[in-house]
C-alpha cells in the first residue's frame, strides 16, 4: 500500500526546505564582508612589496586607477577607496547569487574567474 501526502503538506514541507536553505547560501556574503577588513590591512603591508602584489589582492582599485577610463584624480581616489571595502562583499554577493542558482562549483568558479579575469587585465594596463 502506497502512502502519498496531500499536496498542501507536500509544498509546507519544500517551503520549509527552501527557506532554510535560501539562507544557508548567503554564507559567502557574510564571508565576504568580514575579510573585508583583513584584506584591507593585508593590502597595507602588500603595498610594501609594490604594485604587483597589491594589483593581485586588489585588481579593481587598480583599474579604476587606469587612465583608460579617464577618471580625474579625486574620483579615482575615491573610487579606488570604495573598491577596498566592496570587492570581498560584492564577490560574496555574487557567490551568494550563483550558489541559489546553479550551485557551489559554479559559483565559485565564475567568482575566481571574475576576479583573475580583472588581474590580467589590470597586469595588462600596468604594462601599457
Amino acid at each position: 500500500m502506497l502512502r502519498t501526502m496531500s499536496p498542501a503538506i507536500t509544498t509546507s514541507k519544500r517551503r520549509k526546505k527552501n527557506s532554510s536553505t535560501g539562507w544557508l547560501t548567503w554564507w559567502p556574503l557574510l564571508v565576504g564582508i568580514l575579510v573585508t577588513p583583513l584584506t584591507v590591512r593585508a593590502a597595507g603591508v602588500m603595498a610594501l612589496a609594490g604594485p604587483d602584489a597589491l594589483r593581485t589582492l586588489y585588481p579593481y582599485v587598480q583599474l579604476v586607477q587606469s587612465h583608460i577610463f579617464g577618471f580625474s584624480g579625486e574620483i579615482a581616489g575615491t573610487l579606488s577607496q570604495a573598491m577596498m571595502y566592496l570587492q570581498f562583499p560584492l564577490y560574496g554577493l555574487l557567490m551568494s547569487l550563483l550558489l541559489r542558482a546553479r550551485g557551489f562549483m559554479t559559483a565559485l568558479l565564475t567568482t575566481a574567474i571574475v576576479h583573475f579575469g580583472a588581474v590580467v587585465i589590470a597586469v595588462a594596463l600596468a604594462h601599457l
